[in-house]
């Protein structure tokens, strides 16, 4: 069969990660990028990659992975399904802002009879779906999902503003007594001291509210790598006998992650038959039909 050719929606981190899943995957291959030229793409394409402003000035797509920011998927997604082109998405959205967005996904995909792959991604995506399977297995108990250091991580845009930085990240931890504690990490611009970046840092009106300590690293991308991670806990209590316990711990680039169940939901949508129409929600074991609430 011949590949699907796959069109990138959004060029940034998590797109640079589906390109490079996508590479060598004999069944799928990189149709192209859209990313409109302002503002202009954060990090270099490829070589020989196509690059449109628009998915429509595409030579050819049979299906798209939606890397757009947060505030733009709804809206970018609608654009691709009225066109009748798959798509496969990952919004990082909670509660009440989750639902309405697949909502009006599966609408979309309804009124337009195309196709959408909704939550292929890790958080939220695949993570929830762990801690149902965990709930069902200790049906009587408290769930508990800590996250490392790195995915607390936010970026400072007082600090980013300081001359002499390149990019900042901040957290705050509390200390074993139970007293916050703040983090801010800085990767320098070329040539600069971090002793003139750390003290206007420090004396910032906007810290003063919590203990600081400015850190220097080389490298924040690869900072967030090492330490990005989760431990999910399920605890069982209740009942007579012993209780049981579960324990998830994973290390890992959520981008990569997340890059990796947006192209198997492809391949997914790939296997459908081609009178499927509407909503599927992505699951490692397949793909589910999804229903709009009336």
């Amino acid at each position: 069969m011949k590949p699907s050719r796959v069109a990138i929606v959004g060029w940034g981190h998590l797109g640079a990660a589906c390109a490079e899943t996508l590479r060598g995957q004999p069944d799928l291959a990189l149709a192209g990028v859209v990313q409109p030229p302002e503002p202009p793409p954060a990090l270099p394409l490829p070589k020989g990659v196509t690059c449109a402003g628009h998915v429509s000035e595409l030579d050819s797509a049979d299906l798209a992975l939606l890397c757009v920011p947060t505030d733009r998927a709804t809206d970018a997604a609608h654009d691709l399904l009225q066109r009748c082109l798959p798509v496969v998405e990952c919004a990082s959205l909670e509660a009440d802002s989750l639902h309405h967005h697949r909502q009006a996904l599966a609408r979309a995909a309804a009124r337009h009879r195309a196709v959408a792959a909704l939550g292929a991604g890790w958080d939220p995506g695949l993570l929830q779906q762990l801690v149902r399977v965990f709930e069902l297995l200790v049906p009587k108990g408290s769930t508990r999902v800590n996250r490392h250091t790195a995915t607390g991580l936010y970026h400072p845009a007082a600090v980013e503003s300081v001359p002499g930085v390149q990019e900042a990240l901040s957290t705050e931890i509390r200390d074993a007594s139970g007293h916050p504690q703040r983090y801010v990490y800085v990767q320098l611009a070329p040539g600069a001291q971090f002793e003139r970046v750390r003290s206007p840092i420090e004396g910032d009106p906007l810290f003063n509210d919590e203990p600081t300590q400015v850190l220097e690293v080389d490298d924040l991308a690869s900072m967030q790598k090492e330490n990005s991670g989760i431990v999910l806990q399920r605890l069982g209590s209740g009942g007579p006998g012993p209780h049981a316990s579960l324990v998830f711990e994973a290390r890992a680039d959520a981008t990569a992650f997340t890059a990796r169940l947006m192209v198997d939901a492809a391949r997914l949508l790939r296997a459908l038959p081609p009178s499927a129409r509407g909503a599927w929600l992505y699951t490692p074991f397949g793909l589910v039909p999804w229903t709009p609430e009336p």
